[in-house]
């Protein structure tokens, strides 16, 4: 049994993330690193509702995929970092 109350699932079933979607957008296009601090914080909160929701909740995908995409732009910036480095030694 969970100690998660009625009252607490339907609240956590209104959530919507949509609106914090459009806003880490709009904060990657504006500055990236503030951007990828609100992302992972509204990707945490997000998936903790959901488990007390029980249930996936609107715009929790956008969220997510920006994370996914922004990760991936990272490593893909240090691996070609690494690379001009390499380049430049020879």
């Amino acid at each position: 049994m969970s100690n998660i109350s009625e009252a607490e699932q339907t609240a956590a079933r209104m959530k919507s993330y949509t609106g914090s979607a459009v806003l880490v957008f709009i904060l990657y296009l504006v500055f990236w690193l503030p951007g990828f601090i609100v992302n992972l914080m509204f990707y945490n909160e997000a998936k903790r509702m959901q488990r007390i929701a029980g249930q996936g909740l609107p715009g929790v995908g956008c969220i997510s995929v920006m994370l996914w995409l922004n990760v991936i732009a990272i490593v893909l910036g240090i691996l070609a970092v690494l690379v001009l480095m390499a380049s430049g030694s020879r």
